[in-house]
């Protein structure tokens, strides 16, 4: 057993959770008026983020209702929450490629922009982003990315990466519906460099690796306002193939739908449906079919929401004991104050895990991992969230979940510079159990500064395994970005993640990897209305930290470059 947890520990983060909603809302009582620098908020959008969602809805489908007291004069403030519905996987952590800000002429009316820079490691940077007018029903979107490193950490050629992107993206709007759609081919090729120090070193063609993505969808969705069924479709078809010789294709449809029956009573309606082809040494076929319907009542101060949640799931080459699941969904809102709400709930799910998934957690997986669902069986929270005065937003959230067949990632004792898949899996079906604490608050003055602070602490109970291999037990992030005279951009990101640990299976030896602490930097200049200078600095602290055992990242590394806004 490893990090063990106890209900005393769950009623006492219960407990925090409490206490700081009562903090927040005995402070927005007292809050000051809008000429002293009240936020101008009337409504509050719960954006949620689904791990196996396409897009996001904001309409109908997850909204809590404004106050009555609220002015109508009021811009309303989107909030981004994540709604993590799996709270134990390890964040996408690869801070080495520099993102740059879209935009730098909102006026513009034509939205385009072409960047190239370079680097050390041999780095080279291209990107084109053209799109079509902002000001017609319909519009074209077209990407394209570079992004490559001659060299790496470990044995100069043998850790390059090079990672090309195409997508084009169309869509068409009219007052009762929205119809839009891409198509993409991503190629991302690496070497599996994690090899341990012989006298003669591998070569470069025995240890690549080259992921290729297609990807292809379509969704129409519900634009009316007052539409007597709000809805979303979407389809997407992503296929994958490796250099060594694995390759898979899944297809999902999603489905929202909701149905007003009054001003205060609405049914909903979501469902999935996946197919999933895996082809490595063996054929693994594995479908999994959703349907969610819910009842929600609301008003300006409460909302509850109640339904049942049916997952039925097929694999071909693992035996299912129970492949038809039905859990309880009961979802809690309160506003006891404007703007600050406290939430609880209860559900359980099945999430999917198909090689693409895992692989864009873990590049450096070994052929012919396993596959298996993990199932949330339940999942109880409660949290608080919502705004305080002077430009701070803010949300709290404890979480105890138990969970069959949660996969952690280890070194492989057929070649430890790759990684299986494990699952916990005890022989008497027991659950594994886990705790999160989460907390993020959000900080905007004005229009020059925005800042961004979030933590999660994990503890894990496994019954099989002996412990959450390669899993966090600490995770924050802390990103500012500063505007200077609308010409200098300045952003900073620093990240924390500690309690990594990995074995391995050869020597059985059990390693605890150092903490990460990764800060990055990144400045655009604007010299012209359509020319702007930009430098990104990543990993300032110079560590070559292991995200996984054995995968030494870049030290300091900067990308210099230019752009063009057209």
């Amino acid at each position: 057993m490893s990090h063990h947890i106890t209900i005393r520990h769950f009623i006492h983060s219960l407990g925090l959770v409490s206490l700081l909603s009562v903090a927040a809302v005995a402070q927005n009582k007292g809050k000051v008026t809008p000429a002293e620098g009240e936020i101008q908020s009337g409504e509050i959008d719960i954006v949620r983020e689904r791990k196996i969602s396409l897009t996001t809805q904001n309409r109908n489908f997850e909204k809590i209702p404004a106050s009555q007291a609220a002015r109508p004069n009021r811009q309303p403030l989107k909030y981004q929450f994540t709604d993590q519905k799996l709270m134990v996987a390890p964040q996408k952590f690869n801070p080495v490629v520099t993102e740059l800000p879209k935009s730098q002429n909102d006026q513009a009316l034509y939205n385009s922009e072409v960047k190239i820079g370079a680097g050390n490691y041999g780095r080279f940077y291209a990107e084109a982003n053209v799109n079509s007018r902002n000001d017609l029903p319909y519009g074209i979107n077209i990407k394209a990315r570079h992004n490559s490193t001659a060299t790496g950490p470990v044995d100069g050629r043998n850790s390059g990466t090079s990672q090309q992107l195409i997508q084009v993206g169309g869509k068409y709007a009219t007052n009762s519906f929205k119809l839009d759609g891409t198509i993409g081919y991503d190629r991302n090729q690496f070497y599996f460099y994690g090899y341990q120090r012989t006298p003669e070193t591998p070569t470069r063609e025995n240890i690549r690796q080259t992921l290729n993505n297609f990807n292809v969808g379509i969704g129409i969705e519900n634009t009316k306002k007052d539409a007597v069924i709000d809805y979303s479709i979407k389809t997407r078809l992503r296929t994958l193939s490796t250099f060594t010789q694995a390759n898979e294709y899944d297809w999902g449809t999603n489905l929202k739908a909701t149905f007003p029956i009054n001003a205060q009573f609405f049914a909903h309606l979501a469902g999935d449906a996946y197919v999933t082809q895996r082809n490595d040494s063996l054929t693994n076929s594995r479908n999994l079919f959703r349907i969610k319907p819910t009842f929600q009542y609301r008003t300006d101060r409460f909302s509850v929401l109640a339904g049942i949640n049916v997952v039925h799931e097929t694999d071909n080459l693992n035996e299912l004991t129970k492949p038809t699941h039905a859990y309880p969904v009961l979802e809690l809102d309160l506003m006891p104050v404007e703007d600050i709400h406290i939430f609880a709930g209860y559900q359980g799910d099945v999430h999917r895990n198909t090689l693409a998934s895992l692989t864009d957690e873990n590049q450096f997986l070994a052929p012919n991992v396993r596959l298996l669902n993990t199932e949330k069986v339940h999942d109880i929270y409660l949290g608080t969230k919502g705004l305080i005065a002077g430009g701070f937003s803010y949300e709290a959230k404890v979480s105890f979940g138990r969970y069959r067949n949660l996969y952690v990632f280890n070194n492989s004792g057929r070649d430890t510079s790759r990684f299986e898949v494990l699952y916990d899996q005890p022989l008497d079906r027991g659950m594994s159990n886990v705790i999160n604490v989460s907390g993020q608050l959000n900080y905007q003055h004005e229009d020059w500064w925005r800042s961004f602070l979030k933590f999660d602490v994990y503890g894990y109970e496994l019954k099989q395994l002996e412990t959450a291999w390669h899993r966090p037990n600490f995770t924050a992030t802390w990103s500012n970005t500063l505007t200077f005279n609308k010409k200098l951009i300045v952003a900073t990101d620093f990240y924390v993640i500690s309690g990594l640990q990995g074995r391995n299976p050869v020597s059985q030896q059990v390693r605890k990897l150092p903490a990460i602490f990764d800060l990055n930097l990144r400045t655009t200049y604007l010299i012209t209305d359509r020319i702007s200078g930009f430098v990104g600095i990543n990993n300032i602290l110079g560590k070559n930290y292991e995200r996984y055992q054995y995968y030494k990242q870049q030290g300091v590394n900067f990308l210099a470059g230019v752009s063009y806004q057209f």
